[in-house]
């Protein structure tokens, strides 16, 4: 089996993962309109209730401010259960995480430079 063999093997293997990629940020990116439309919803209401006298403004804008606190927490928690479900796909189809490869680079330059210590040495052990 050659290289090509293999690269053509993992082609699908990336454009499936890539595509779940853009599912998922569609997904997210979606929720995350909705609830940025559901605060400026929770605002005009607020205002309304405000406008006729029904709550201070001040209760006001501490019930809009958790309820976006609210928001921004449940958005977080769907992005750690997203990400966390990407890994575990990228895993499943043998797909190395980018700090895995930045840790199989790091070492192959360290056996490199090792390689090239070794074969200095070598060299000049030769020529004496």
């Amino acid at each position: 089996m050659t290289d090509q063999d293999d690269d053509r093997r993992s082609e699908p293997q990336a454009q499936e993962a890539t595509g779940l990629r853009d599912v998922i940020e569609r997904t997210l990116l979606v929720g995350l309109g909705a609830a940025a439309l559901t605060k400026d919803r929770a605002q005009k209401v607020v205002d309304e209730f405000v406008r006729r006298g029904q709550l201070s403004a001040e209760d006001g804008r501490d019930m809009v401010e958790s309820l976006a606190s609210r928001s921004r927490d449940e958005a977080r928690s769907v992005l750690k259960s997203a990400d966390s479900s990407v890994q575990t796909v990228f895993r499943e189809l043998g797909i190395a995480s980018r700090r895995e490869i930045e840790d199989i680079d790091f070492r192959l330059r360290q056996i490199e430079h090792r390689l090239t210590l070794l074969e200095r040495d070598s060299d000049s052990s030769s020529i004496q």
